[in-house]
């Protein structure tokens, strides 16, 4: 590809990038969210367990288990937003490193247009490759196993109380595993 004679293909290696960097920053907000979420029940957890307050022992296993789950789930979620940063990193430098080469193309120099393109393409690739990282990171749910909350509900009616008391959309969510679950 001629980039002197093609403006569109400066303005793909230009736009492309900044693209998938709003297409990351989307994603580093939605994580952040989902972060200030896991650690807030990692605390929770962890508080009830200390307290140790009216927990029989099956129990206060299942909240140490689901606190294990809690912080495995809790550092995913950092790992993820670790990617996503560097994917932003790599679309903005694979943004600029374009510009650059754009620059260098509508001066008439034309030594480093070919290094810019390959450089700025290694980044973005790099940014794209870091992206479905962290997706995937979000995707993969430790320690919640499929119908494990209708499990839990039916062998130990404590084992999963509900803050407030009041269990009827958790027990319609349960009864929707189960009927998932023996139809599937």
């Amino acid at each position: 590809m001629d980039l002197s004679t093609n403006p569109f293909a400066i303005l793909t290696f230009i736009s492309a990038p900044a693209v998938l960097t709003n297409a990351s920053c989307v994603l580093l907000f939605g994580t952040g969210n989902r972060y200030g979420r896991a650690i807030d029940r990692v605390h929770e957890l962890a508080d009830i367990v200390e307290a140790r307050a009216n927990l029989d022992e099956s129990e206060l296993r299942l909240r140490i288990r689901q606190l294990s789950a809690a912080e495995t789930r809790t550092l995913l979620i950092v790992r993820a937003l670790t990617c996503f940063y560097s994917a932003v990193a790599g679309f903005v430098a694979s943004t600029l490193v374009s510009l650059i080469g754009a620059a260098l193309v509508s001066a008439g120099i034309k030594r480093g247009v070919e290094f810019c393109f390959a450089l700025s393409l290694i980044a973005g690739s790099l940014g794209v490759f870091a992206m479905i990282a962290g997706a995937m990171m979000l995707l993969w749910r430790p320690g919640f196993p499929s119908g494990s909350f209708a499990k839990k509900r039916a062998s130990s009616p404590n084992a999963c109380r509900c803050v407030s008391g009041d269990w009827s959309e958790y027990e319609r969510q349960g009864e929707v595993a189960e009927r998932v679950s023996h139809h599937g």
